[in-house]
């Protein structure tokens, strides 16, 4: 059993990775030498001061934000701004527009699309993960978008995390609560001009993604969107078990299917105590684990560090960033 004395040091290394203003919508002009990535987003936040809060709403709301990225952005860093920024040194947005009519998303999608000649014409959602503000999941799609140089249109599907570290059972339920919400949004894509589209879930937001998949696929005699073209999980918090089950219920996994995994990995552990003591998904390194071959995995312990809980890896360390570009590639 994980004493206090084995959790605290980790706890500790959540509050330090944690810290910044992470709530904290701050609006900057553009500036010279910062880069902009339009992010479309859905969500079922309810809205507050900030955009969107951790309360959660039983209406979806959609939009898009402009993320200025600062000129002196560090590969695999999100440089959060406090109340105030200087767009010269940290994140922020330059304009934001939201609607509860989902129309008004479609259209913005055509407008992106249009823009686009035929063939670029391909999107990837971004489901975050646990202890996740909307600002905080908004700054980190724009911040992999920039450091992956995606030419993907990016939308984000955020949940109405606590954004706590002590909300990690609120998530939980939270998640399975925006089930059908996320699997709107993906109907929209699909219905869409988009050409195809690919997933990808961070930590217990990958839960989402697959329970997502697995609704679809029942409710759809086992298919899923004919324009989904993969998924990737990354440092998946499920219960392996949980995953298995998942896979047969749906009849197969998409593919690709790709998990990013590492036994390094210091905050899975921690979910796996509170979870009956399962074997996290994200722990995993070899497909073999699994007993199937619908899944691709992806060690991202070489780029793992010490004074770190390893649970951004594949978005916070360049040279797991240099890796999953080379292999996008491919």
């Amino acid at each position: 059993m994980m004493t206090f004395l084995k959790i605290w040091p980790v706890l500790a290394l959540m509050c330090l990775s944690a810290c910044g203003e992470r709530s904290e919508i701050v609006m900057v002009p553009e500036t010279q030498g910062a880069a902009l990535h339009e992010v479309l987003f859905a969500t079922n936040r309810a809205p507050d001061s900030r955009l969107f809060g951790a309360k959660r709403s039983s209406i979806t709301t959609y939009g898009a934000a402009t993320v200025s990225v600062p000129p002196t952005h560090k590969t695999g860093v999100v440089e959060y701004p406090g109340k105030t920024a200087d767009a010269k040194d940290a994140f922020g947005i330059t304009q934001a527009e939201t609607s509860q009519n989902p129309a008004a998303f479609d259209h913005r999608l055509a407008q992106r699309l249009a823009a686009r000649e035929p063939g670029d014409r391909r999107a990837v959602v971004f489901v975050h993960g646990y202890n996740n503000t909307f600002s905080e999941a908004l700054y980190m799609n724009a911040q992999i978008v920039h450091d992956y140089q995606s030419p993907d249109i990016p939308v984000l599907f955020s949940w109405p995390s606590a954004g706590e570290n002590l909300g990690y059972l609120q998530d939980r339920e939270s998640v399975m609560l925006s089930r059908s919400a996320l699997e709107a949004l993906l109907d929209r894509l699909s219905a869409s001009g988009v050409e195809s589209f690919t997933i990808v879930g961070h930590s217990i937001g990958s839960q989402l993604v697959m329970e997502a998949l697995r609704q679809h696929a029942i409710r759809n005699g086992g298919k899923q969107w004919p324009k989904l073209a993969g998924v990737v999980l990354v440092s998946p918090d499920i219960d392996v078990d949980m995953f298995e089950q998942q896979r047969k219920d749906m009849g197969a996994l998409p593919q690709p299917f790709i998990v990013v995994g590492s036994g390094k990995d210091r905050l899975l552990p921690i979910s796996g105590v509170i979870n009956g003591k399962s074997l996290r998904l994200g722990l995993v390194e070899d497909a073999a684990v699994l007993g199937n071959e619908d899944a691709t995995v992806v060690s991202a312990s070489f780029a793992t560090e010490m004074l770190s809980v390893n649970h951004t890896t594949a978005f916070a360390s360049p040279a797991m960033i240099a890796l999953l570009k080379g292999l996008e590639g491919q």
